[in-house]
């Protein structure tokens, strides 16, 4: 079985694997070129996101460490007593405060540093997507020339050749111009009641990424006597189809990284600002009652700053929530998994070889959809209190 969401073929395995399965199309399907540019660009994405949530949560940090100075001074005079230490103790953190707080609005409010990282990250994300969306494109609008091509060392070259001039066209016109291309995905043109972007979507072919693929794509297949356009039919579902739902599966699941799975961060998340918000309730009401029931050995004003410490903490806990925006991506991921699941239902219960390269653009419109509003979510998501 070939790793999910790896269409291009990126392991050793898989393309021994599909070299094994589908040998008189593997030429259509193994694209070195493609490969080793995607695998450039997803180091640096991915290095570029790690910084960029880095900075973000330092910035909620920087915050949460400036609120939390003032509650602190109670519980300081409580421990060491109101001597010229424990007055210096809290001037010393009181400074540190202050420029916590300065931090959080240069880093938080203002972007610096974060919003760069943050648009680098998104912008190199949006190329490797694009590529992986190119080799899918690519070869659903040219089945009928694979077909012509697997039968002959001479039609394999110039199939690649042609792939090669095509894929250098993209890499000028789109990879080289990344800055103004990202700036036509994430403008905001519409957007719908469920967060749902809508960009230049005026007809059902937007999707291509070279107009002249959709008519590519309408051309009547050819007859499939050696089993060639078959052979392309199972390779697209194998590697493209089924890939997609496993990798749908698993962003919806609960079991791996928290900070790649929605369904995790929002049980992680709730329950710990369920229970720092019960905590501040709690605080809050013993302090009541010990300023109505004044209790020796507990000092008011230490168990009051302990509310607002937990109330602060549950603060910050939400913005987290607010700069990773959970629930957006789940909603999101939902729709792509049903839009996904239509396309695979269609594809493996048709017959008709048209039907199947139909069930194949639904997949990749789908795709599209689900990238512009990926872009549109993160490009609005800030990190602050």
């Amino acid at each position: 079985m070939f790793r999910f969401n790896d269409e291009l073929l990126l392991s050793a395995d898989d393309r021994d694997l599909a070299q094994k399965k589908y040998p008189r199309v593997f030429f259509a399907l193994d694209h070195p070129d493609l490969r080793a540019e995607f695998e450039t660009v997803d180091r640096l994405a991915n290095a570029a996101k790690k910084r960029s949530r880095s900075i973000g949560c330092l910035t909620l940090v920087f915050a949460v460490a400036s609120l939390l100075t003032f509650p602190l001074e109670p519980l300081i005079t409580a421990a060491s007593g109101a001597t010229s230490v424990s007055l210096d103790l809290f001037k010393a953190i009181a400074i540190v405060g202050a420029v916590c707080g300065v931090l959080a609005i240069i880093f938080g409010n203002l972007g610096l540093a974060f919003g760069k990282s943050k648009r680098r990250w998104l912008q190199m994300r949006l190329m490797t997507e694009r590529m992986r969306q190119w080799q899918a494109q690519y070869i659903t609008a040219h089945m009928p020339d694979i077909v012509a091509a697997a039968g002959s060392e001479a039609g394999r070259t110039g199939y690649v050749a042609a792939r090669e001039l095509a894929f250098e066209r993209f890499k000028r016109s789109f990879l080289s111009q990344i800055s103004s291309e990202y700036t036509k995905y994430t403008r905001r043109e519409a957007v719908g009641h469920m967060g749902q972007t809508i960009v230049d979507r005026a007809g059902q072919q937007a999707f291509w990424i070279d107009p002249a693929w959709a008519k590519a794509a309408a051309r009547k297949l050819p007859e499939d006597q050696d089993g060639v356009l078959e052979e392309i039919f199972s390779a697209c579902e194998e590697t493209r189809l089924l890939g997609q739902v496993q990798y749908t599966n698993y962003i919806l699941s609960s079991e791996g990284s928290f900070w790649s799975l929605p369904r995790k961060q929002i049980a992680m998340l709730g329950n710990t600002m369920f229970a720092l918000v019960l905590l501040a309730f709690l605080s809050n009401f013993l302090a009541l009652m010990i300023a109505i029931w004044p209790v020796p050995s507990f000092d008011q004003t230490v168990v009051g700053s302990f509310a607002i410490i937990f109330a602060i903490l549950a603060v910050g806990t939400r913005s987290v929530e607010e700069g990773l925006h959970p629930q957006r991506e789940l909603a999101r991921m939902e729709l792509y998994a049903a839009q996904v699941n239509a396309a695979l239902q269609q594809f493996t219960s048709s017959n008709s070889p048209g039907r199947k390269v139909d069930a194949l653009k639904m997949l990749e419109k789908a795709s599209t959809d689900e990238m512009i509003e990926f872009l549109d979510a993160n490009e609005h998501a800030r990190f602050v209190l």
